[in-house]
């Protein structure tokens, strides 16, 4: 058996739990060093002559450790530096003869004879002293960042190479070196402290996230108009003393009310009156069946009304209002969800012949047979609004044909497409009187209905045709050029938006028709059309709206020319440019 053999098997002795639970992190000490005997004190001199140097750190260092009891097996010699004696025997005080010395190493090499066929590969002993070697400047020591646990570093004080580790410490004084453990003592560090964790930024709470501050902010006294709501508000029960303040201005304060979302049925019966025969309310989102009810006992005389988000209206409302509302001429609902067919078909038996205007946005419930009983009670119908209705289709335009007397129509937005022939069929038979036609986002149009309308529409004022993506340059540039060669009057409000196919053609063309009556235009997605096009747009004299978003030709010199030129010029809407 070889030595290097038996010293790797050998049995150590009992060992503390600091250095268990450093072993288990990876952390050896660098040489072997036995604490028997630690000599704390100051130095001062013995003897013999020689001085013991004392740590005030209480560092264990080869200077201040006295050899204790050998944990090597037995048999195995430790040789001392001085005079190759082994660890643990000194010579006696009264003998100084070599004798005992050398019959003492005989028998302790007499018990190794067997590895004298060991390889001849030198073995490490850690408990041996070697002599010290001059200091080295810690100067020399690269710098950079720290190696993962487990590698070697050069200590940063002592020049010596030793095993990283997590708890180890970063030097005080030179940056990027970092320092052993012996050296952590000598400079009053706790080399085995937990090193700082980074400070972790709290959570944002959600509600923080959600205050966003806006570009526009009110500050200073509140407006007049938002005095005079909290006033009315607060007296709501003393509407009658407020008397008569006239239509006009009471239609502004309906307007400042719906826009804060104030309207409910405390602050309603502002607006009715026995007296009045027009009533407009834009945001009745808050108002209750109940709310509905009062509306028509209070205003039993209206003929005109009009009521925006209408959610809460039931079937109930409108089978109330047949029987109340005896002079009704003019409804017009935006989102009449849950209302049936059955409270529709009562209300057109029981307004007749007065009814003139029917207008409806979103409403799911009205289908063919709504449709059908409105025109058999309600021939004098001028205008009439079939947006955004579920059940909408090209059948359905069948029943409209009786209705010769519309003035304006507006069927668009179903939820598919109608087709070219029931476009064209039913404005041979109504077209003659319409002058405000709409057919937006019936996107399975084409060029094929634009004679039609030229031919049909002799009156026609307003032309909407938005979302009709599948009209072409051509075709816009023939149906304006036709109108010229007829004579028909110039279009006052013309929505071409989301024409993608629409160029200079096309525009030049309407300019040329229109160019002098139009008042109201929407390019919006005529990204195609090139500058010089637009710069025609000066002419158009009587312009107050335009929208020129998402044109990619326009730019700064081309909106001051159109303030510059077009005089009554109101809004221009740029996006996207």
């Amino acid at each position: 058996m070889s030595r290097r053999s038996r010293a790797g098997g050998a049995v150590r002795g009992p060992s503390s739990a600091l250095t268990s639970f450093l072993a288990g992190l990876g952390v050896e000490p660098s040489h072997r060093i036995n604490t028997w005997g630690d000599r704390s004190a100051v130095e001062t001199p013995t003897s013999d002559g020689h001085h013991q140097h004392a740590d005030p750190a209480n560092v264990v260092t080869d200077e201040n450790v006295e050899a204790g009891p050998s944990s090597v097996g037995l048999g195995t010699p430790s040789f001392d530096e001085e005079g190759d004696l082994p660890v643990g025997f000194k010579r006696g005080r009264g003998t100084n003869s070599d004798e005992d010395y050398k019959t003492k190493r005989s028998r302790a090499t007499s018990i190794d004879s067997d590895d004298l066929d060991a390889d001849d590969t030198p073995v490490v002993n850690h408990n041996t002293r070697t002599p010290k070697s001059a200091p080295q400047s810690s100067t020399n020591v690269p710098t950079g960042p720290m190696r993962p646990v487990g590698e070697f570093m050069v200590c940063g004080e002592c020049i010596k190479r030793f095993t990283v580790t997590a708890y180890t410490k970063e030097h005080p004084t030179n940056a990027q070196t970092y320092l052993c453990v012996q050296c952590c003592y000598a400079l009053g560090i706790d080399p085995f402290a937990k090193p700082k964790k980074a400070a972790v930024k709290k959570a944002v709470k959600k509600q923080d996230r959600a205050k966003i501050v806006h570009y526009e902010q009110r500050r200073g006294v509140n407006s007049l108009g938002d005095i005079c709501i909290q006033l009315v508000g607060k007296y709501i029960e003393n509407v009658e003393q407020l008397g008569d303040i006239g239509s006009i201005n009471m239609d502004k304060v309906c307007r400042i009310i719906c826009k804060g979302r104030r309207l409910t049925p405390e602050t309603a019966p502002l607006f009715y009156s026995v007296e009045r025969d027009s009533l407009d309310m834009y945001d009745c989102t808050r108002l209750t069946p109940e709310a509905f009810f009062t509306l028509a006992n209070l205003c039993p005389n209206l003929q005109t009304l009009r009521l925006d988000l209408v959610g809460q209206m039931s079937t109930e409302v409108v089978s109330h209002w047949a029987k109340t509302l005896k002079r009704l001429k003019r409804i017009e609902l935006h989102a009449p969800f849950l209302v049936r067919k059955e409270a529709w078909i009562e209300f057109f038996r029981a307004a007749g012949e007065r009814l003139e205007g029917f207008l409806v946005t979103q409403s799911p419930r009205i289908d063919r047979e709504t449709v059908h009983e409105l025109v058999k009670n309600c021939p004098n119908l001028t205008e009439l609004r079939l947006s955004e209705i579920g059940k909408l289709d090209s059948e359905m335009l069948e029943e409209l044909k009786p209705l010769k007397k519309l003035r304006f129509l507006d069927i668009s937005s179903p939820p598919d497409s109608l087709t070219d022939d029931a476009i064209i069929t039913l404005l041979e038979a109504v077209g003659h009187s319409i002058e405000d036609l709409n057919l937006a986002d019936n996107f399975d149009l084409t060029d094929a209905i634009l004679p039609a309308i030229v031919k049909y529409c002799p009156r026609l004022q307003s032309l909407s045709l938005r979302n009709l993506t599948e009209l072409t340059d051509e075709g816009v540039t023939a149906f304006f050029e036709s109108l010229q060669a007829k004579d028909h009057q110039g279009l006052r409000c013309i929505d071409m938006e989301k024409g993608h196919e629409l160029r200079d053609s096309a525009l030049g063309a309407l300019i040329a028709h229109s160019g002098e009556t139009v008042e109201w235009l929407s390019l919006l997605g005529w990204r195609e059309v090139a500058l010089e096009a637009l710069n025609a747009l000066v002419e158009c004299k009587n312009l107050k709206y335009l929208d020129v978003g998402w044109c990619r030709a326009v730019n700064n010199f081309w909106v001051k020319d159109v303030l510059d030129g077009c005089h009554a010029i109101e809004q221009v809407r740029v996006w996207g440019t």
